[in-house]
């Protein structure tokens, strides 16, 4: 009988054990999802990480020697509002939708000394993106734009079309020149 339950006893504590090394290994683990940089955005309404854009072209800005760009509200809406015009019309160009880049950087208001655009169309992701404009000269010149402390980036989709994913990117050199201060006494009969 003695022999029984310490049979029985030894048996429940590698029921126990296994039942534990079992739970362990069925436990629900979930990898990380993909770096934003690799995020398919060939789906309808998927946007770019701008955040995540900003910090890419940073990062390969210091490597060249040069300083930070941060994301720009305003800059962002130039890029987004271009990328849906090129994905409406299915092309890619700096002159689609509402003309040229300075011509929309002025209606928006936006005060700049320097400013440039990179188009493109059909990557997938923010990682193709870069690489083309790496790879292009003149899109890299404006990424490395020396005295650029602003980015906005914008994507819009067309799926039943070639390209698919169509991109936009605005770099800039704000202008921070004071405003002309008029100098002298007020004109009498205008100021009251």
């Amino acid at each position: 009988m003695k022999f029984l339950s310490s049979a029985f006893a030894l048996l429940s504590c590698a029921m126990v054990t296994g039942g534990l090394l079992a739970a362990c290994s069925t436990s629900s683990y979930v990898p990380d999802q993909k770096p934003t940089f690799y995020r398919n955005l060939s789906a309808p309404g998927s946007e770019v990480d701008g955040v995540a854009a900003a910090s890419m072209i940073s990062g390969y800005r210091a490597n060249k020697g040069l300083g930070p760009v941060v994301l720009d509200p305003t800059l962002n809406k130039l890029a987004k509002q271009h990328a849906v015009a090129m994905a409406r019309k299915t092309k890619v160009g700096h002159d689609v939708g509402d003309g040229p880049l300075d011509k929309r950087a002025r209606a928006e208001g936006y005060a700049y000394a320097r400013i440039a655009e990179n188009v493109a169309g059909g990557y997938q992701t923010l990682a193709e993106a870069f690489s083309g404009w790496r790879d292009s000269p003149d899109h890299n010149k404006n990424m490395l734009m020396p005295k650029a402390t602003r980015i906005g980036i914008g994507v819009a989709q067309a799926p039943g079309f070639k390209y698919k994913v169509f991109w936009s990117m605005v770099v800039a050199e704000p202008d921070t020149s004071p405003t002309p201060v008029m100098a002298g006494p007020p004109i009498i009969g205008l100021m009251q």
